[in-house]
């Protein structure tokens, strides 16, 4: 007897036997149907309620390695009442729990590269801040705003034992046909000051932190936080274990303001 054939004979069974014994049919053969659609309407309802909800962005920052045992949340609340937000229309985040090793290209590294290189391509992404490391490995890759354009001369004097530097002339080596040429035979000119960091850093993973002083074009892309004095670092115990962390602005971002507020924000003492 095929499928068909059985729901109706137990349809015919079923004749003048009352709601009950319908109901008690209807659940033996459609429980199933019952239970996966009612949770697909849930599933939905919540991505239809998240959807609306959800609020454009106001700022955006990624703090990487830090190591803190402080409230994510705390800090965002923190930074939205300083900057004031208006958090009825934006949305704060401040990723705090974001890893990076240049020297081990482990899964929680992958994931951070990723999530940056998405946000960043997405015009999301406002403000990296990392150690030396990791602040290093996007600024030589020209990820961040030469803050001369948008600090003032008297911030600039302020920040200048603070500013951290990159010298153009290691960034046009790295865009360069000889770079491409070391990548692909492994082969380059010894002599060549900027090829032999190039290769050291290729070989370690790790970019070089070079003296202003023996640099060719120092652009400045970074302020150093001293996280002994910074109030909000010293109470999130973030960097405690490691470099004073660095922050630099993304070149696509188009929330200036709120990044100099969040620079700012990250000083006070």
């Amino acid at each position: 007897m095929s499928v068909h054939e059985e729901i109706r004979e137990q349809r015919k069974k079923l004749k003048g036997q009352g709601f009950k014994a319908h109901w008690d049919y209807f659940w033996e053969y459609y429980k199933i149907h019952v239970v996966v659609a009612i949770a697909v309407i849930i599933l939905i309802s919540v991505l239809i309620h998240d959807i609306a909800a959800a609020k454009p962005t106001g700022f955006y920052a990624m703090v990487i390695n830090s190591s803190a045992s402080f409230s994510q949340e705390d800090v965002e609340k923190s930074f939205e009442e300083y900057s004031q937000m208006d958090t009825s229309s934006y949305e704060c985040n401040i990723d705090m729990s974001s890893s990076y090793n240049p020297q081990t290209v482990d899964q929680m590294t992958m994931v951070t590269v990723q999530k940056i290189m998405a946000n960043i391509s997405a015009g999301e992404l406002d403000v990296i801040m990392g150690d030396t490391s990791a602040f290093y490995y996007y600024a030589n890759m020209q990820t961040f705003i030469d803050l001369t354009t948008v600090l003032s001369e008297e911030q600039l004097s302020k920040y200048s034992d603070q500013l951290v530097y990159v010298d153009q002339s290691f960034l046009d080596y790295l865009d360069s046909d000889a770079y491409q040429t070391f990548l692909s035979t492994g082969e380059y000119d010894k002599d060549n000051h900027y090829a032999a960091m190039a290769a050291e850093q290729y070989k370690t993973g790790v970019y070089p932190d070079v003296p202003i002083e023996n640099m060719d074009k120092p652009i400045p892309v970074g302020i150093r936080v001293d996280q002994t004095t910074s109030k909000v670092l010293s109470g999130a115990h973030a960097y405690e274990a490691t470099d004073a962390p660095i922050i630099g602005i993304i070149q696509t971002t188009q929330r200036t303001d709120m990044c100099l507020k969040f620079i700012e924000f990250m000083l006070e003492q």
